[in-house]
């Protein structure tokens, strides 16, 4: 209990130091970063819309996920033009260093009170004093920060001390005070996971733009209040088993590579009648029919996460 109350005072004066300020309120961020060690010296921020992470500093090398725009990290070390960083769910892996900031006071900044959530496909971040200058398109799944809603949408902080606006369209806001996102139903995680549908296949993909099966469920899920690892094996792991027979719309399906079972290597989203929705490396996100031998055969367990 005491060293967990050491940690949780050292990480409130790191916050403290980075935003200048011993504001009482919490910006959404802090908790999140309390957990995943990011402090004043090392944390830094996502500054392009979608950026591959990689498993060493090589483009050559497997991506292992994305990270978006806004979204903050904790960098491990650098070399050369690479950083190797720590995401919130514990993900490490190598970016080049020209896409993190390491100015975090967007998501820091004690004046926060909204999260801004992307709920859209994509939607623009504009800029300028009119708000009709576009900055830049982000995608479903980030999160950016405001400190004041207008009549039509919010202003938010961004990267690099920069200031930009987005529409109330097409995202959701999550008062500083309620913390995290709120979780929603099975229904409303199948209506999210269909707005991939036709999106290309990307081993670590988890945009609009090339998404894996695991990513589609990460994305997916915590858009609607659930967070689910990024991993594959440990997404087989997370909610409670279920039986196939008991199965329902929102769960789950984890596939082993063949009929022999031995190990999980995809995962999709029940969808109802013997359906589900996954992405397949050589078609993209589609459907799929359960009563198709081929995927029946290769069902390894079911996880009811909602």
């Amino acid at each position: 209990m005491r060293k967990r109350l050491f940690i949780y005072l050292v990480a409130i004066t790191a916050i403290f130091i980075l935003t200048g300020c011993g504001n009482t309120e919490i910006p959404v961020t802090k908790n999140e970063q309390y957990l995943s060690g990011i402090t004043a010296d090392n944390a830094a921020v996502i500054n392009d819309a979608v950026v591959d992470v990689f498993g060493n500093n090589d483009v050559l090398s497997t991506r292992v996920t994305q990270a978006l725009f806004n979204q903050i990290v904790k960098v491990i070390s650098q070399e050369s033009s690479w950083a190797k960083i720590m995401m919130l769910d514990g993900t490490t892996g190598w970016v080049k260093s020209k896409y993190i900031s390491r100015d975090t006071s967007c998501v820091t900044d004690g004046r926060i009170n909204n999260k801004i959530v992307v709920t859209a496909k994509t939607v623009y971040v504009y800029t300028g004093t009119l708000n009709d200058i576009k900055y830049k398109q982000v995608v479903l799944g980030t999160e950016l920060y405001s400190i004041n809603k207008t009549k039509t949408g919010y202003d938010v902080l961004l990267p690099d001390n920069k200031k930009g606006w987005v529409e109330d369209g097409g995202v959701i806001a999550v008062p500083s005070t309620q913390n995290v996102i709120p979780k929603t139903s099975a229904e409303g995680f199948i209506q999210t996971v269909r707005k991939f549908e036709g999106t290309i296949y990307i081993i670590g993909g988890v945009s609009r733009w090339g998404i894996d099966s695991p990513g589609l469920c990460y994305v997916g899920s915590r858009i609607n209040g659930v967070d689910i690892p990024r991993n594959v094996k440990e997404i087989a792991k997370t909610g409670i088993s279920v039986k196939l027979n008991d199965i329902k719309p929102g769960d789950l399906l984890m596939f082993s590579v063949d009929n022999i079972k031995k190990d999980v290597s995809d995962v999709g989203v029940y969808t109802g009648n013997n359906e589900f929705i996954h992405s397949s490396p050589s078609r993209g996100v589609v459907t799929d029919s359960l009563e198709d031998s081929y995927y029946k055969n290769r069902i390894i367990g079911i996880r009811r996460i909602f």
